[in-house]
């Protein structure tokens, strides 16, 4: 689960290492598809988005257990996100790392597309 102030890591080459959420859309707390608003915290040198951007973005990966449908659960070790520019496009062009077949409920085919391994 992300609520306000949940720091994130960044998990695409958009050139953000950390950012903090400060606002979950139309939800109290969010889970893997969810959109949020984040606070840029943490940056490489030459990057398009400078420290202290607001931006939007997709949570991919979660800490929490999400239960399946076959008895089975999913966690990861970080909470991770990936970048949005203002037309909802991705910041990035490569995502680092599995991605949960959750993220098909929320059709956000074009992550799976990029993704190299679905779990």
């Amino acid at each position: 689960m992300i609520f306000n102030s949940s720091k994130l890591k960044v998990c695409d080459n958009s050139g953000v290492k950390h950012v903090k959420c400060f606002k979950v859309f139309k939800s109290y707390a969010g889970t893997v598809g969810s959109l949020v608003y984040v606070s840029v915290k943490d940056n490489k040198n030459k990057s398009k988005v400078q420290k202290g951007d607001i931006v939007k973005g997709i949570i991919i990966r979660n800490k929490k257990c999400m239960n399946r449908f076959t008895g089975n659960y999913i966690l990861f070790d970080f909470n991770e996100i990936v970048l949005l520019n203002d037309k909802y496009e991705l910041l990035g062009t490569r995502i680092f790392g599995p991605l949960p077949l959750e993220l098909r409920k929320k059709n956000q085919l074009k992550l799976l597309s990029l993704a190299s391994t679905l779990i």
